[in-house]
């Protein structure tokens, strides 16, 4: 399915840039033959995935173009996850960005996205209310996630805890945490 599923991306990116998929075209961004182009155009076209007339191109059906978008979407998600939180280099995380996209399953998706979801504009529908510890203003709230080590000191997937001047307190203690861990603990307002 991966082979596929790279297939799809490399027609979705170049129907975006508003031109049809040609054979060539495909051939170089994917550095195959052409003649393997033109038998995985006629499988997927089998599959219901393009509309393909050789010497013209191929487009995407609609079947075709949730997958490729889908894919797409994964991949930008784990980018700004390895990039932006973790400090992968980009290099690595496209490498990284491009394995996970068609391996991750819904559930490791939604929880990247849980972890990302204050900082993040990648979808249109989420409406997550996650909001980091870090940038959390005075009240209320429930941890959704948080480093393993911290549930030593309470903070653990629905636990509750309250912000005052910018400190977390857990059962009426003050827990002294780092800025930089304090990203990496996500909260839901009560």
């Amino acid at each position: 399915m991966e082979r596929i599923e790279e297939y799809l991306e490399t027609i979705y990116d170049i129907q975006k840039s508003g031109r049809v998929a040609k054979t060539k075209e495909i051939a170089e961004r994917l550095d195959v033959k052409p003649s393997s182009v033109t038998e995985m155009l006629n499988k997927l076209s089998g599959m219901g995935y393009v509309e393909y007339q050789p010497y013209r191109g191929a487009v995407l059906t609609k079947k075709g173009f949730e997958i490729a978008e889908r894919i797409k979407k994964t991949y930008y998600i784990f980018k700004k996850f390895f990039e932006e939180f973790l400090g992968i280099d980009e290099i690595i995380s496209d490498r990284l960005s491009c394995t996970l996209e068609h391996v991750a399953d819904e559930d490791a998706l939604e929880k990247i996205c849980r972890i990302i979801s204050f900082e993040c504009e990648i979808c249109d529908e989420c409406e997550s209310s996650v909001i980091s510890a870090l940038k959390a203003m005075d009240g209320e709230y429930t941890v959704v996630s948080a480093p393993r080590f911290l549930k030593e000191i309470g903070l653990v997937p629905g636990s509750r805890l309250m912000i005052e001047k910018g400190n977390i307190v857990v059962d009426g203690v003050e827990l002294a945490i780092n800025e930089e861990m304090l990203k990496y603990v996500l909260l839901k307002p009560e």
